[in-house]
């Protein structure tokens, strides 16, 4: 039976209007009290699985573990002591699927069954045996978004991400740092959800004042379950129709004292 590790990523989320200088961003390695939450698998060895929309999802108030393996849903519960972490027997459902996703199923619950160590470092969890790295994930209510607005004479920079919210109104100053609330970061979470992200690539621009310095040039970068959208370039303050609840949203926190 291989050995699997199980690579998630976790973000604290706290409140927003405390800051702190950039490097507070950093995580340290951790001992594990609460991992809660639903995860996407991404890749199990070194093979992208991304396709088949596995999820394991976390109840660490009552101990529980369910999640999709490919063809079936799986549940069971474990046991979370300090770093030491144990899946007790897992109970499936029973569909048929073709060979190539039951072989991508058997390799995830392999994985948990032998996990016996749980790590976190830099904004991630491992599940580990024998310290073999096997098998990653994101957190689905994990993402980057990125604001930028820069003329001649402004530059303001907005980045949301783990949880923290960069601030940066000069080219030359050190960001500031808020952290902020889970219900602030759902908000902005709930309004990417909706789009089509593919389609904020290729939105056309509903103003042009800021081909002759009547609007500084905006940029939304947004990074979400590992794949990163940028807009093209659009006016400050006069943003795309589709995006533009977002955007209120996202420089509404920003700007809050």
């Amino acid at each position: 039976m291989k050995y699997l590790t199980l690579i998630l990523t976790l973000f604290t989320l706290m409140s927003c209007g405390n800051s702190k200088n950039a490097s507070a961003m950093q995580n340290e390695k951790q001992t594990m009290n609460n991992i809660s939450g639903k995860y996407q698998v991404s890749i199990i060895g070194t093979e992208d699985v991304s396709e088949y929309n596995l999820t394991i999802e976390f109840n660490d108030s009552i101990k529980t573990v369910s999640g999709f393996s490919g063809c079936n849903r799986f549940s069971g519960t474990y046991t979370l002591n300090g770093n030491t972490i144990k899946f007790g027997s897992l109970a499936s459902t029973r569909m048929a699927c073709m060979d190539s996703v039951n072989t991508i199923e058997t390799k995830m619950l392999e994985a948990l069954s032998n996990t016996n160590t749980i790590n976190s470092e830099n904004g991630s969890i491992s599940l580990l045996k024998d310290n073999v790295n096997m098998l990653s994930t994101l957190q689905e209510s994990s993402y980057r978004i990125e604001y930028t607005a820069t003329s001649r004479g402004l530059f303001n920079q907005y980045i949301f991400e783990n949880g923290k919210l960069s601030i940066q109104k000069d080219r030359t100053s050190t960001p500031t740092i808020k952290s902020c609330t889970k219900k602030e970061a759902n908000a902005i979470l709930e309004k990417i959800k909706v789009l089509d992200l593919e389609k904020i690539t290729t939105l056309e621009a509903p103003t042009e004042k800021r081909f002759y310095d009547g609007a500084a040039i905006a940029l939304l970068e947004i990074t979400y379950l590992g794949k990163t959208y940028q807009t093209q370039q659009f006016d400050h303050g006069e943003p795309n129709e589709y995006i533009a609840s977002l955007i209120s949203t996202f420089l509404t926190l920003a700007e809050k004292q």
